[in-house]
């Protein structure tokens, strides 16, 4: 008897957005071994001190993946 093998996928997961990206592990990259994907890295990049809540978190997440242990 033969066994097919299965198509199996690794779908990444953004650790600040917690969606999967269109393009897989090619639409964004790994920090410290957490996955972020393309999207997220621009809302890094443009965010600014005045735009408040959204800074706020984007620094929170940020700091949890660079200080965790």
């Amino acid at each position: 008897m033969v066994m097919k093998s299965r198509e199996r996928k690794v779908l990444p997961v953004c650790s600040l957005c917690s969606k999967v990206p269109d393009k897989g592990l090619r639409d964004g990259f790994f920090l410290k071994g957490i996955f972020i994907c393309s999207a997220c890295e621009k809302r890094l990049l443009r965010c600014r001190p005045v735009d408040g809540d959204e800074y706020t978190l984007m620094i929170a997440n940020m700091r949890h993946i660079l200080f965790k242990e």
